[in-house]
This record gives structure tokens, sequence and C-alpha cells, in this order.
């Protein structure tokens, strides 16, 4: 069996960052396993809530919730500012790319485009593993930074904030996602 990478680009690997300190570390490679073998399905990601079903040993897959934190609307503005503000981070997303510079203009703004830890997340799964994150939501983990690395506008979309909306509605310019 072929190796999977996750987290090719580097707002993929931002987002699987925030998972490097967990305190058991066996979690994240069998999560990893799990996600190379096809048990995470039905991934539903709506806003900033993911939902998805991971198969364990019993016949019933688990029940994955997870939630990102909302930006506020003041957190939006700032990121639609800055990107009016600055056509080169127009240029670049408009090639599907998320420029490190975006995200660092961001963080001094006080934005977040990133989580620092897991523990930021509300995360659930109805496994009776006591860990968190799991081995299931860790797959599930996975397989969104795969989404993000395709679609840097999902990192936004998880904050609940369409940002090809908000660039519309800015006149910036027409961004199809």
């Amino acid at each position: 069996m072929a190796v999977k990478k996750y987290g090719i680009t580097w707002w993929g690997q931002q987002w699987l960052k925030a998972f490097t300190d967990i305190s058991d570390a066996n979690r994240l490679p069998r999560g990893r396993t799990y996600a190379n073998t096809g048990r995470a399905k039905n991934i539903e990601i709506n806003q900033n809530k993911i939902k998805a079903d991971v198969q364990g040993r019993n016949p019933r897959p688990y029940k994955i919730k997870i939630d990102i934190p909302l930006f506020t609307e003041k957190e939006k503005e700032k990121v639609t500012s800055l990107i009016q503000n600055n056509p080169m981070f127009l240029s670049q997303l408009l090639n599907r790319e998320l420029p490190p510079t975006l995200n660092d203009a961001c963080a001094k703004e006080g934005v977040h485009i990133f989580p620092k830890s897991w523990r930021e997340f509300k995360a659930s799964c109805s496994c009776p593993d006591w860990a968190m994150p799991c081995k299931h939501l860790a797959s599930v983990i996975y397989l969104v930074a795969n989404e993000i690395d395709k679609n840097p506008f999902l990192v936004f979309q998880l904050h609940g904030f369409d940002l090809a909306e908000a660039l519309e509605k800015a006149n910036v310019g027409v961004v199809q996602q």
C-alpha cells in the first residue's frame, strides 16, 4: 500500500501543526492509517462544523463531530481589508494559493487562520477511547488537511467565513471556489 501524504502545501501543514503536541503521539499515526485505509466516510463540512463516520472495530461506525471557532464580524472585516489593500494577496488567492504573508498579516491583526492547538476545537467521538483526539478524530483531521491542500478557501470556511463572497461584496474581484 502506498503511503499517502497529508499537508502537502504549507497551508495544509499549518492545519496539521495544531496536532503535533497531543499527549499520546501514537494517536496520529493510527489516525493516519485509518485515513489511508478509507475508514473515515461520509465527511460533511458545513461552515465551521465537520461530521463524519469512522469505521473502527465495532460493526457500527463511530460518529465524529468537530466544531472550529467562528470568526467574529470584526475578524472577517480585518481579513477582507488586508486582501483589499494588498493586490498580491488577491493574486495568489485567485491562483488557489494561500500566501504565508497573508497568514502573518492576519496574525499581526489578531486573526488566527490556523489553530494554534487542537484544544481550540470542540470535538467528540462516540468511541469509548478517553484520549482526545482519538485515532478516529485524527483520521478526519488528516482528510480535512487534504481538502485544505486542494482549496485554501476552506480554511476560511471552517471559521464560518465565505471569503470569496466577502471579496465579491467588497468589489475586490470575482473569486471562484
